[in-house]
Parts: C-alpha cells; sequence; structure tokens
C-alpha cells in the first residue's frame, strides 16, 4: 500500500517507520530541517525495551507533488496547522484517497474538508507515547501503539479496512469504529483535562490525581468538556467520565501530557485546539465551561507561535 505521511515528529516518525518496516510504499512529507537526515540515514527507531535501529521509508521530499497520489495519507503534524498543511499535501490525494488525521483533538477533520473538500477525511485517533529527539531519531517509550479509526458517518469501507490491515501488519493496534465522533470526544475529554491541568500546575499525573484539590479539578474539567460534547453530538453520558478517570488514573504517575511538555519547554503547543477548541465550540452551543476558560486563559501567555 502506498501510504503517504504528513510530518516527521515523534507520531509521524514512529508510524513511517513501523510501516516502512512491514513493507509498505511509505513517502514523508517533511519540513526541510527533517529532509536530509531522513534521506540519507532512514528512520532511527529507538525504543524503552532497547531496540535501536535504522529503517529506510520509500521517499522524502518537502514537495507532494514528488511524491503523488497515495492509497492513503496519515496526517501527523501539529492540531492547528492540519487545514495549512493539507493544502500544500493536495498532490498526495487521488479522488478517493482517505486522510487519516493523528492529531490531538476534535476539528483536523473539518480542517481537512477546508483544504481538501468532502469525501477525503476520516475521523483518527491514536495512542503512542514517542518523541523525536532530533530530526530522523524518534523515540517510542513503550505500550502498544493503537489507533481508532472510522468515517465520519459511521459507514464501513474498504478503504477504512484496507488502512485498518496496513496498521495491523506493522505491529499497530487498528480498530474501526462505528462512532468515531464520539470516541474522539472521549479521548479529548481526557487530554484537555489532565493536560490542560497539568500544565497549569506543572506537575505530572502522579500529583495531580494523589493531591485531592487537583484531582477533583481535572474530574470537573472532563464534566465540563462531556457537557460540550454531547452538545455538539457526541454520545457522551457520566459513565463516560467515570471510564475516563479511570484512563487518567492507569497512567504511569510520572506521565505528562505533550501539550504540558511543550509549553513548559516553550515551543508551540496544541492549546488552541485542546482548551482552546473547548472554549469556542461551547460558546457555540452556549455551554458554560469556566475551568476550560481559565485553564485557557492562563496558559495562552506561554503558548509560542506557531513557525512554519
Amino acid at each position: 500500500m502506498k501510504i503517504g505521511i504528513i510530518g516527521a515528529g515523534g507520531v509521524g516518525a514512529y508510524f513511517a517507520a513501523a510501516l516502512s518496516q512491514a513493507g509498505h510504499d511509505v513517502h514523508l512529507l517533511v519540513t526541510p530541517r527533517h529532509l536530509a537526515p531522513l534521506r540519507q540515514n532512514g528512520i532511527r527507531l529507538t525504543t524503552g525495551e532497547g531496540r535501536d535501529e535504522l529503517i529506510p521509508v520509500a521517499g522524502v521530499s518537502t514537495d507532494a507533488s514528488v511524491i503523488g497520489p497515495c492509497d492513503a495519507v496519515i496526517v501527523a503534524c501539529k492540531a492547528g496547522s492540519v487545514e495549512e498543511v493539507l493544502a500544500a499535501a493536495l498532490p498526495l490525494l487521488g479522488s478517493d484517497t482517505p486522510v487519516l488525521p493523528l492529531q490531538n483533538g476534535v476539528t483536523a477533520a473539518e480542517q481537512i474538508a477546508a483544504a481538501a473538500g468532502p469525501g477525503h477525511a476520516l475521523g483518527g485517533l491514536c495512542m503512542i507515547i514517542s518523541y523525536l529527539v532530533e530530526p530522523g531519531h524518534v523515540h517510542h517509550v513503550g505500550g502498544q501503539p493503537a489507533v481508532t479509526l472510522g468515517e465520519l458517518d459511521g459507514t464501513p469501507t474498504a478503504r477504512t479496512r484496507e488502512l485498518a490491515d496496513a496498521l495491523t501488519s506493522a505491529g499497530i493496534t487498528a480498530r474501526i469504529s462505528g462512532d468515531i465522533t464520539t470516541d474522539l470526544w472521549r479521548k479529548f475529554m481526557l487530554i484537555t483535562s489532565y493536560g490542560g491541568v497539568g500544565a497549569l500546575c506543572r506537575k505530572n499525573v502522579g500529583e495531580t490525581r494523589s493531591h485531592p484539590p487537583t484531582r477533583a479539578l481535572v474530574e470537573d474539567a472532563m464534566r465540563e468538556v462531556a457537557a460540550v460534547g454531547a452538545a455538539a453530538g457526541a454520545n457522551l453520558t457520566h459513565d463516560d467520565v467515570d471510564f475516563t478517570m479511570g484512563q487518567y488514573d492507569a497512567f504511569t504517575p510520572d506521565s505528562t501530557a505533550s501539550m504540558q511538555r511543550d509549553l513548559i519547554a516553550g515551543r508551540p503547543s496544541e492549546l488552541e485546539e485542546q482548551n482552546g477548541a473547548v472554549v469556542r465550540i461551547a460558546a457555540e452551543h452556549g455551554v458554560p465551561v469556566p475551568i476550560n476558560s481559565t485553564i485557557y486563559r492562563a496558559l495562552s501567555i506561554l503558548d509560542a507561535p506557531l513557525i512554519p
């Protein structure tokens, strides 16, 4: 399967390495700083279990027209830049090429439609703990990478099955969802709450969940997001909050969210597409979100501008 992957950060580089090693025809569309390391060496993949190897990919380019139409495209850039990067990546798309976004957030499908028109966007989310050590070198911390994907209307299709099979062949757990909107909002409820509170407090999961006031703050933030999601069409209930708190409790104590790490390091973050998106979507539906609004306002002073 010819797969185009947009972005060579911690998620894009890992998926490119895994799919390439499984025998797929993988082409990376990257920014200039990634070009030379990837062309010279391929992807260096290291893991918490001690794996360290170089994995070649079929192609690396800064120009989508050089890569040409793909059977599927995976978008692994920052959430706020999906529309912009996809507009520059249109040569990757055939008439029915599915585009799978793996960002944290709930607006990627809208951004894909704005850039490429209707019919290409899938809904997607991934669970993976990996980060870019330097251009061309990705480190997978550990655990089983997983992807949930589906058509936005829940219809089972051949293209989602083909892409899921490709991911499975690469050792990635892949599940096709009949209600990807609700699945996206469930993850959104998790990352915006523990990530936002963790960034605000500058504390890891073990610390925020063992301190009763911050634990309650995380849960209350989740309840706000559940209310917004329900207003926006997701099938969320109080049971989803309880389940998501269980996921929060299952994290290793030293866990932190990517948004939290980016903000503390002074890098561009996904704040606008996480707590910022909660605030914007809540306003559209008249849902009060005082906790997420406070998190967003307080953290906005730390958010660095996105640099192309």
